[in-house]
C-alpha cells in the first residue's frame, strides 16, 4: 500500500511490517510533469513486485537549488536523478548513496565519478517511430523538425533519427530550432512569426515532426497564425502524449507515446542492484516507445473519404460568402448530423469550426494587405456580426485585429477599427 504526503510518498511491502526500516529513495526529476509521474509510478510498481520496503521522496519542479542540500543532507540510501549534468557531477561526492543517474544530455562524466550508474537516456527508436508513421500516410512533399530551444541532446537525437529515417526514403528534409532568447514577449514574437514563415516555405502537404506537445502546439498556433490548415496543409506530431495539450486543442494533436513506466522499472532495478551491492556502470538506454497516438493532426488527407474532402473544398470556395452549416451539407448531399459526425471523428472538429477558420484565413489577409474597417472586412469574409468576428478573432489569436495588423503589416495603412 502507499501512503501521500507533500513531496513524499512512502510506499510498503504488501501488508505486513518488515523488521528492519525502510529505504529511503530520492527520486529528483527536472520536471514534475506527466511524464515524471508516469516515471515514478514505473519505480513504485518495481518496488512493490520485489516486495521492497522503499520510502520515496520526489523533488518539486525545477527546484535545483534544494537539490544540493539533499544530495549533502538528506542521508537517502539511494537516488535517480535526471538533472543536467552540470547539476549532477558536482554533488555525487556530497552523498555516499549510490545515484542512478538518467542522463539526457551528451557531457562526458568525470573520470573519478563513483557510486553513478550513468544511463544515457537515446531517442532513436522514437524517431524513427515518428517517421513511420508519416512515411505510411505517404502524400508529403516535405518532412520537418521543430527543435527545441538550446539546442539540447534529447532533442538533437531524436531529430537525428527522423532525419535519417526520412533521408533513407529519399526524401527532403528541413530542420527549425527555436529562439533561445524567449524571455519577454517581443522576442516570443518574433519567434512566432519566424516559425509561422518558416512553415509557410514548406512543400506542402508538410510533415512536422516537434519535439514534445509543448512544441507541437506552438507550431499549430503557428499555423493559425499564417492561415495554414491542420492538418492539410500541414500535419503535426508531437511527442509525450500529454492530455493537456494533445485532446483540448483543435484539432487534437497526435504524439508520440513513450513507455515512462518501463523507464522507471530499469531505473529503479539498476538501482536495487546497486544497493545490493552491484557496481556502477555506463551504458545507453534507448528509450522506450508505446506507439503513436494518431488524432486530427496527422489524419490522413484520404481518411474523410469523398465527403469530408468534398466538404473542405467547398468550404475554402465558398465560405467568405456567407455559407451556413446547412448549406455545406446540401452542397455535398448529405445530411447535417452525419456530416457534422464526419467531421468530429475524422477532422477532429465541427463544420461551423471549419467556416469560421476559413473566413477567419481570410480576415487575416484582408488585415495584412488592406486598409478595410473591420466592418468592411467582417462582410467580405462571410461574417455577419463585427461584434462576434472581434471575440472570435480575439479567442483565436490572443489580441485584436487593431494589434494583430499592426504587428503582421507595419507598413498597412490604418482605418480607426
Amino acid at each position: 500500500m502507499a501512503d501521500t504526503m507533500i513531496g513524499c510518498m512512502k510506499i510498503k511491502a504488501g501488508e505486513t511490517d518488515l523488521p528492519h526500516s525502510p529505504k529511503r529513495i530520492l527520486l529528483a526529476n527536472w520536471m514534475m510533469d506527466a511524464p515524471t509521474r508516469r516515471t515514478l509510478d514505473g519505480v513504485i510498481a518495481f518496488a512493490r513486485d520485489r516486495n521492497l520496503s522503499w520510502e520515496i521522496e520526489t523533488m518539486p519542479a525545477l527546484m535545483a537549488d534544494t537539490l544540493e542540500m539533499l544530495f549533502e543532507k538528506g542521508d537517502f540510501d539511494g537516488i535517480v536523478t535526471d538533472f543536467e549534468s552540470w547539476h549532477v557531477f558536482p554533488l555525487v561526492p556530497k552523498t555516499a548513496a549510490p545515484i542512478v543517474f538518467l542522463q539526457k544530455d551528451a557531457a562526458e562524466p568525470p573520470k573519478t565519478l563513483r557510486r553513478v550508474s550513468l544511463m544515457r537516456v537515446r531517442f532513436g527508436d522514437l524517431g524513427r517511430a515518428a517517421a513511420r508513421h508519416f512515411l505510411e500516410r505517404r502524400g508529403y512533399r516535405s518532412f520537418a523538425y521543430f527543435e527545441a530551444r538550446g539546442n539540447l541532446f534529447w532533442s538533437v537525437d531524436r531529430g537525428d533519427a527522423f532525419r535519417d529515417a526520412v533521408a533513407s526514403a529519399g526524401l527532403p528534409f528541413m530542420r527549425f530550432s527555436a529562439n533561445e532568447e524567449t524571455h519577454h514577449a517581443i522576442s516570443v514574437r518574433k519567434e512566432m512569426e519566424a516559425l509561422s514563415e518558416w512553415l509557410v516555405s514548406l512543400p506542402k502537404a508538410a510533415a512536422v515532426f516537434a519535439s514534445d506537445d509543448r512544441a507541437a502546439r506552438d507550431i499549430l498556433l503557428a499555423c493559425r497564425h499564417a492561415g495554414l490548415r491542420v492538418p492539410r496543409d500541414v500535419a503535426i506530431l508531437g511527442v509525450n502524449d500529454d492530455e493537456f495539450f494533445c485532446r483540448h486543442l483543435t484539432p487534437n494533436l497526435s504524439s508520440v507515446a513513450m513507455d515512462y513506466e518501463a523507464l522507471g522499472r530499469i531505473a529503479a532495478e539498476e538501482l536495487w542492484r546497486m544497493m545490493e551491492g552491484g557496481k556502477a556502470r555506463r551504458c545507453d538506454l534507448e528509450m522506450p516507445v508505446l506507439g503513436v497516438s494518431a488524432r486530427a493532426s496527422t489524419a490522413p488527407q484520404g481518411i474523410g473519404g469523398p465527403l469530408v474532402n468534398a466538404a473542405l473544398d467547398w468550404i475554402d470556395a465558398h465560405a467568405c460568402e456567407g455559407a451556413t452549416v446547412a448549406d455545406v451539407a446540401k452542397a455535398v448531399h448529405a445530411s447535417r448530423p452525419l456530416l457534422d459526425l464526419r467531421f468530429r471523428q475524422l477532422h477532429g472538429g465541427t463544420v461551423l469550426g471549419a467556416l469560421n477558420d476559413r473566413r477567419l484565413r481570410e480576415v487575416q489577409r484582408l488585415l495584412r494587405e488592406t486598409d478595410d474597417s473591420v466592418e468592411a472586412i467582417c462582410g467580405k469574409a462571410g461574417f455577419n456580426d463585427t461584434s462576434g468576428l472581434r471575440r472570435l478573432f480575439r479567442r483565436r489569436h490572443g489580441c485584436s485585429m487593431r494589434r494583430w495588423r499592426r504587428i503582421n503589416a507595419p507598413d498597412a495603412a490604418r482605418t480607426p477599427q
